[in-house]
């Protein structure tokens, strides 16, 4: 093979989607392959006539027209067009010329339809859904492995044969078995009921200690009425819930009915990508300075997710139980020193962590919501104090303070529920420019420490006040619509200025937040409880508010988005870098750059759909 010949080869070998292509069929490509060379203004496809080649774009640009007439796309070096005439039988309904000299290569329609018929790869890469295009390039540039424990479900992490114990059985009989199964609990059962739990702790703690007989029966010391967890549950999820109650073991329930027991220790020895250690380790901290420690463990931990080919979906959960463990535990550290709290309170957090959507460190979002026997006179200083001591505890540990003052440090967003409730109804039936700036925030809340129920009752009022609420959501609507995707015309990239002089693509400002704006918005319309933004599209499209292609283009697009700026964070932290969401194209790969189009042009596509469908043009 001649050196002209071996660097086409090359250059083929490393084109997508020939790159997945096996060597001997690269080499008859290269047999049938033809070079042209074509000056500025040539016009390569005419419509109306027949096309019977594949064309691949090595240097130079040609613009595409559509049957109309005006301009469609502009295609540079790397990148392929004709295809879709082949696909069609032939027939050229875009017109393609040049705009400055350009080297071809040509491949044969035969040969193309060929390994078209014989690759998924290929049928993949060059189809004309997008969303089967943006599956197959996310997990490209991820590569796949089998999810770990911290998101697994606990179904597949459980013990799904616990040592079972009738009620009446002795302790001590009890305590052989279990030493016999090498097992550190056992489900206590009366008739086929499940009615307690006990751990070998109980056997020190209520047995040893107080030299009980030894003979009575193990009802006397099992724990009645456990707590437990649904099989479709995490592995961090339950961990957390573990923290939150100060136990190691929970029994795992499928349709109300108990199937199997998963412990802590479980958890941790079975995962090995440092997530689930490092909650542990955290729900176990006992000064701020050992938590901050700790906290500085996370980038490295999202440098560790990445390499191991997670999804973004599934990364973000983790990365955001880490910071809601933080939480967890600084709540804890602040009623150690305080004592009980005076009143029920929830501790609610807003933003990426409210939506298990944390990457790289971020600012804190938070607030209180106080009973309504709160009084500020007797029971302000406390929370004052609590308060004072989670956010300055966050701030130490990297979550820095919030520039717009959204944290439960301040007294406007620490309040009891009746005020909250005339905030939201303020900002949904008087949605002024500030009022939609805090509705964007505290729409997106979830209760992570406390009673529950105060938020939950709030939320329903609020989702039922917005769902048929059509000016506000038009008013939302409108407001989702400011951040644009990155394209300009010609489908080429818009970038903006990062913390340097140097220009970028923003790719959470102009990526990640319009799919979050447009999800929070179905998500109101159809009243739906949802938070993490795939589930808000999954959520709508049941309610009929989004299409199934709709929302499919969407949660794709927001999975490869996500993933291109996971690793771009990773690949900072790894070279000592601040993790930033600026991404200079020229870092991109040409398979990312085309299918960060495909993925911006879903979400303009969309915007322009919820424009039309709640009324926001008009508001604009």
């Amino acid at each position: 093979m001649e050196i002209e010949q071996l660097e086409i080869r090359d250059y083929l070998a490393q084109c997508p989607p020939l790159d997945k292509l096996p060597s001997f069929e690269l080499d008859a490509l290269l047999d049938a392959i033809e070079i042209s060379y074509e000056r500025q203004h040539t016009e390569i496809l005419k419509p109306g006539a027949r096309n019977t080649w594949l064309y691949l774009v090595r240097t130079g640009a040609v613009q595409v027209f559509s049957p109309s007439g005006q301009l469609y796309s502009q295609i540079q070096e790397g990148h392929w067009f004709g295809y879709r005439s082949l696909l069609a039988g032939g027939k050229i309904t875009q017109r393609v010329k040049t705009i400055e000299d350009s080297l071809l290569y040509q491949i044969p329609a035969t040969a193309f339809l060929t390994l078209l018929d014989q690759y998924q790869a290929l049928r993949d890469f060059f189809s004309d859904r997008r969303q089967d295009r943006l599956k197959t390039a996310t997990s490209e540039i991820r590569g796949t492995v089998e999810n770990p424990p911290a998101y697994r479900r606990i179904k597949e992490l459980m013990n799904p044969s616990p040592l079972r114990i009738d009620h009446q059985q002795s302790i001590q009989k009890t305590a052989r078995q279990i030493s016999n199964r090498s097992v550190s609990s056992a489900l206590i059962t009366q008739g086929n009921t499940i009615c307690g739990i006990v751990t070998v702790t109980a056997f020190c703690t209520k047995v040893a200690t107080v030299a009980m007989d030894y003979e009575r029966p193990i009802r006397d010391i099992m724990t009645p009425d456990p707590i437990t967890i649904d099989a479709q549950q995490s592995g961090s999820q339950a961990l957390l819930m573990m923290a939150r109650h100060h136990i190691q073991h929970l029994p795992v329930t499928q349709s109300g009915k108990i199937i199997g027991m998963v412990s802590a220790r479980d958890l941790i020895r079975q995962q090995s990508y440092n997530a689930l250690y490092l909650v542990d380790e955290i729900l176990h901290a006992r000064s701020i300075e050992r938590l901050r420690h700790l906290s500085e463990q996370t980038p490295a931990t999202l440098v560790a997710l990445v390499n191991n080919s997670l999804t973004a979906y599934d990364i973000g959960h983790s990365i955001s139980t880490i910071g809601e463990s933080i939480t967890l535990r600084l709540l804890g550290m602040a009623e150690e020193q305080l004592g009980p709290p005076p009143v029920p309170y929830a501790w609610i957090v807003a933003g990426s962590l409210s939506r298990n959507e944390q990457t790289a460190r971020s600012d804190q979002d938070n607030a209180l919501i106080l009973s309504d026997d709160y009084d500020e006179t007797e029971h302000g200083q406390y929370f004052h104090d609590l308060s004072q001591f989670v956010c300055d505890g966050l701030h130490q540990c990297g979550y820095v303070y919030c520039p717009g003052d959204v944290m439960a440090s301040n007294t406007k967003w620490r309040q009891p529920v009746s005020v909250w409730r005339s905030y939201f109804h303020q900002w949904i039936h008087r949605p002024e420019p500030k009022a939609l700036m805090y509705a964007s925030i505290f729409f997106d809340l979830r209760c992570i420490f406390g009673h529950q129920a105060l938020l939950n009752t709030l939320q329903q009022d609020i989702l039922k006040d917005c769902q048929n609420n059509t000016i506000f959501l038009a008013h939302m609507a409108a407001n989702a619509l400011q951040h644009p995707p990155p394209l300009g015309l010609f489908r080429s990239f818009v970038l903006e200025k990062s913390g340097t002089e140097e220009k970028a693509l923003n790719l959470k400002k102009r990526g990640v937040i319009p799919i979050t704006d447009l999800a929070r918005v179905f998500a109101l319309a159809a009243g739906t409880p949802e938070l993490h933004t795939r589930d808000r599209l999954e959520a709508a499209c049941q309610q009929g508010l989004l299409s199934e292609e709709g929302m499919a283009d969407l949660r794709d697009a927001l999975e490869f988005i996500a993933t291109v700026r996971l690793q771009h964070q990773a690949q900072q932290i790894e070279a000592g870098q601040q993790p930033d969401h600026f991404v200079p194209p020229e870092l991109l790969s040409s398979l990312e750059r085309r299918h960060l189009k495909d993925a911006f042009e879903v979400v303009r596509t969309l915007q322009e759909s919820m424009a039309l469908n709640f009324h926001a043009t008009q508001l604009r």
